[in-house]
């Protein structure tokens, strides 16, 4: 009988130690997440794109001859004078 009450005891104790640790407080535990809110924003390139600044950077006629040429898709007609790296011709 006192072994049953030894044994009973011994669990109660790792039963009170195990539930201790489930209630950690803010100061011992960072918060949860934070790491992955950490990554994306360190992934972020320009964190203030999409806002109402006007896009600046790039002429209006040459963007426009860009989607032109984008358009009128890849030339079938070899422009190079020669195969040759350095443009000398043999």
């Amino acid at each position: 009988m006192r072994n049953i009450l030894i044994y009973i005891a011994m669990v109660g104790i790792m039963l009170q130690a195990g539930c201790g640790t489930m209630f950690e407080n803010d100061r011992t535990s960072p918060e949860f997440g934070s790491s992955v809110r950490m990554a994306v924003a360190s992934q972020t390139a320009n964190p203030e794109a999409g806002g109402d600044a006007p896009v600046v950077g790039i002429d209006g006629q040459y963007a426009a001859a860009m989607v032109a040429r984008y358009q009128a898709g890849p030339s079938t007609a070899d422009d190079s004078d020669s195969g040759a790296v350095t443009g000398d011709a043999q």
